[in-house]
């Protein structure tokens, strides 16, 4: 389980433990009214849980189209392929799931990393090779 995904999951338990604690202030349906809530606390927490990483999922897809679109623009003679992180795959816990991974062909040893932002530009977060000490990227900023 990822840290920030713990946080949340402790976040809530305490928002239901003092919302059950609370109940025991009140008497009759006050009572029982407010341990509802606590219990449609629960459900909705449950639900976002289970919808997540669908809708990281389709973010994801969408923000890959936005990359293509640009890199196209930006390298139109240029092949590259895209990859991106499985999300809540063992070993990728710690990997922010909206970056999104190109290489290029012309850059085989290199692999640049992008996010796309909530306004829709892209963004050069990054940039690795396997060639140790490499200084010449030639997809840098462009």
């Amino acid at each position: 389980m990822h840290p920030t995904e713990l946080i949340e999951c402790l976040l809530v338990a305490v928002v239901v433990f003092l919302i059950f604690a609370a109940s025991y202030v009140f008497r009759g349906k006050w009572r029982t009214m407010i341990r509802l809530l606590a219990v449609l606390c629960i459900l909705m927490y449950a639900v976002f849980y289970a919808i997540r990483p669908f809708l990281i999922e389709s973010r994801l897809a969408a923000d890959v189209i936005i990359l293509e679109d640009k890199l196209k623009e930006r390298h139109p003679n240029e092949t590259f392929t895209v990859t991106t992180i499985p999300f809540r795959t063992e070993g990728y816990e710690s990997t922010n799931p909206y970056t999104i991974y190109v290489t290029f062909s012309s850059e085989p040893d290199s692999e640049y990393y992008y996010q796309v932002t909530d306004e829709g530009e892209v963004e050069q977060r990054g940039f690795s090779s396997t060639i140790e000490g490499k200084i010449d990227f030639h997809h840098l900023g462009k």
